[in-house]
């Protein structure tokens, strides 16, 4: 399998890698990928075996309505199997709500919409006076209708920095606390203004938190099927160890399974791996050698996946978080030093509740997750998967006493399972890099190279947005941006 010619190899099969290679492939572009894991899919993995179907990390789809994965399968001519779960607009769209505020010594928990059109769950919660009732609608209502070019003007302001211009009620401003680490694996205080708005906005119109029949590894496998069936090759088991560069230009890769030849590659091996790796810090200028270096990652995800015995779960997703269990910068930087928390922030999503073939007859299955560092030596994660069994025992005894088996993993296994660790404490982010203030939004970078045919697909370049979404859109840019190059390559000749 050496000395093959493509007009395109698409490094990674994650959401990004992806939906690039696959539209490429259904515009008549002759593209190979490669993946260096036996399965296809990186961050968006799923997990079908002896009647268990799981994502292998917590997933949740912002927006529900009018994501890219949606206009992808659109092009490839495929609506019809483009399955989510719910719509935003379905009764059955519910979340269960734990939270605790500061001088509380119990937990209160809430059902509501996803959607959050009907604040009154909320307040329930939070156990709100009317003027924080007042307050709180008056900030949410401004992001809800926000216009886009005023979002993107907030790039520079962190999302601390533009609550503290408002009045915002103790609970609105620690829930925001929350969803900075759930929906961007951030703290609040390192956060773009411009990044959790969008989002926010997002979840509020377009609905949040959506999930797909089969799991998001239907979005991987039906986009994988397209690939194939319109002509594109694909090569599992085969991890990339050079691409090659000649003169200023791209001309192929060095893999496992041999050598491959291609004018354009793009790589969603994330932007570090790449750069400093695959290609070579000698064929970049050093101010952007330096740069890359200096992008910040983003924060892990370490998840405990539940296996019960029984259906006990009745709502969608789970969402626990306190006044002190969200993580800014100093908390994390406590939480580093290895003293195991008290308690922790937990997304969890209830896979049998969305798919029905998620679990054998007469069981579910849950996968929980909280934030962590990226590191892949990470130190503290034994101590928090012990924090959240403890938090699911007292806060969810049901699902703790229908629990047969649990499986554990962290940024260790996502670091293996998508992008190496180029640099000491990274590789294993959630999202990827370059996704806090000064690094994002208009000064993200770029899915261009100084080589030419050289691209970066995936969150780490060229969109905004939540996790797959914004892996989905870079992707989608980059086929555009490679048809454009193979455009102008063809008539140089």
């Amino acid at each position: 399998m050496t000395n093959q010619e493509y007009e395109v190899i698409v490094i990674g099969s994650g959401p990004g890698g992806l939906a690039c290679a696959t539209l490429l492939q259904k515009r008549g572009t002759r593209t190979l990928l490669l993946e260096k894991n036996n399965m296809l899919g990186g961050k968006m993995m799923s997990i079908d075996k002896d009647g268990w179907a799981y994502d292998l990390f917590p997933h949740g789809q912002v927006p529900m309505r009018g994501s890219a994965f949606e206009a992808i399968f659109a092009e490839l001519g495929v609506s019809d199997e483009f399955e989510p779960a719910l719509e935003p607009d379905d009764p059955r769209d519910i979340i269960t709500l734990c939270y605790r505020r500061h001088d509380w010594d119990r937990y209160k928990t809430v059902t509501q919409k996803q959607a959050m059109d009907d604040p009154e769950p909320f307040f329930s919660l939070w156990d709100a006076s009317e003027d924080e009732k007042v307050q709180a609608l008056t900030v949410m209502t401004e992001m809800a209708t926000m216009p886009d070019e005023e979002i993107a003007a907030l790039d520079n302001m962190t999302m601390k920095e533009w609550l503290g211009e408002r009045v915002v009620p103790a609970p609105l401003y620690n829930y925001m606390g929350f969803h900075a680490n759930a929906s961007l694996a951030e703290p609040l205080d390192l956060v773009a203004a411009s990044e959790q708005i969008l989002i926010m906005k997002q979840i509020m119109l377009q609905g949040g938190g959506g999930q797909y029949k089969g799991g998001f590894g239907m979005l991987t496998k039906v986009m994988a099927r397209e690939f194939e069936r319109n002509g594109g090759t694909v090569v599992t088991g085969a991890k990339v160890d050079k691409i090659n560069v000649e003169n200023g230009s791209v001309t192929g890769v060095e893999t496992s399974k041999g050598s491959f030849s291609a004018p354009v590659v793009v790589s969603s091996a994330g932007i570090q791996p790449t750069v400093l790796k695959l290609v070579g810090e000698e064929e970049f200028d050093k101010s952007y050698v330096d740069y890359v270096k200096g992008l910040a990652p983003g924060w892990s995800f370490t998840s405990v996946r539940y296996f019960l015995s029984r259906p006990v779960m009745e709502t969608a997703m789970y969402a626990v978080w306190s006044d002190d269990s969200w993580l800014d910068t100093e908390r994390f930087r406590k939480q580093k030093e290895g003293k195991e928390p008290e308690e922790v922030i937990l997304f969890m999503c209830n896979h049998s509740f969305y798919d029905e073939n998620a679990a054998p007859p007469g069981k579910q299955v849950l996968v929980s997750g909280t934030v962590c560092s990226p590191n892949p030596d990470a130190s503290e994660i034994e101590g928090l998967w012990n924090c959240m069994d403890r938090q699911m025992k007292e806060l969810l005894p049901d699902i703790w006493d229908a629990t047969e088996r649990r499986e554990y993993n962290g940024p260790r296994e996502i670091s293996s399972l998508t992008r190496d660790a180029v640099l000491p404490g990274q590789g294993g982010e959630c999202v990827g890099l370059a996704q806090i203030i000064g690094q994002c939004g208009s000064k993200k970078p770029k899915s261009e190279t100084s080589i030419r045919g050289l691209y970066l697909a995936g969150a780490d370049a060229g969109a905004a947005g939540m996790g797959t979404h914004q892996a989905a859109l870079s992707g989608t840019e980059v086929a555009r941006l490679v048809g454009h190059c193979l455009n102008k390559m063809y008539k140089a000749q």
